[in-house]
C-alpha cells in the first residue's frame, strides 16, 4: 500500500536521522536496520525507528515506504512492540535504548530545524 502524500526530501531526511538515532542507542550499523536483519538488537532498532517516526506524525505508509518495506504492517507491528517494552520497561533494557534514540533524534532535528531555518533566513535576506 502506498502512501498517498508524496514522500518529500524532508520526510527521507526525518527517516535517515531516526535509523541513525537507533544505530548509535544500540550500536548497531544502520544499514541492517534498514536491511532485512531480524536477530535480536537490530530487530529491535528498526522497531525503535519506526517507532519514532510514527511519534513525529508519519503515517504507518510512509514509514513503510521511506524504510523500503513493502507494506506498514512492519510500522505497525514495531510501534506496538516499542510502546510494550517501554510500557513494561523490560526486555533486557531495551527500554534505555529506545530512550537514548529518542534523545539523539531530538537533537539532530533540532540542529536540522535550526540550519534550515538559517537558511530560509538567508534566502529572504538576499530576495531584497
Amino acid at each position: 500500500m502506498k502512501s498517498k502524500r508524496k514522500i518529500t526530501e524532508e520526510d527521507r531526511t526525518y527517516t535517515k536521522m531516526a535509523v541513525v538515532a537507533a544505530s548509535f542507542a544500540y550500536g548497531v550499523n544502520d544499514y541492517d536496520i534498514l536491511g532485512d536483519t531480524k536477530a535480536g538488537r537490530v530487530g529491535v532498532a528498526r522497531q525503535t525507528a519506526y517507532w519514532i517516526l510514527r511519534k513525529s506524525g508519519m503515517p504507518y505508509t510512509m514509514i513503510a515506504e521511506t524504510m523500503g518495506k513493502k507494506c506498514h504492517g512492519s510500522p505497525i507491528h514495531g510501534y506496538k512492540n516499542i510502546e510494550n517494552i517501554l510500557e513494561l520497561d523490560m526486555r533486557n533494557g531495551y527500554a534505555s535504548c529506545v530512550r537514548k534514540a529518542l534523545k539523539h533524534y531530538k537533537d539532530f532535528y533540532k540542529k536540522y530545524t535550526k540550519v534550515k531555518m538559517k537558511r530560509k533566513i538567508e534566502e529572504l535576506e538576499n530576495a531584497f
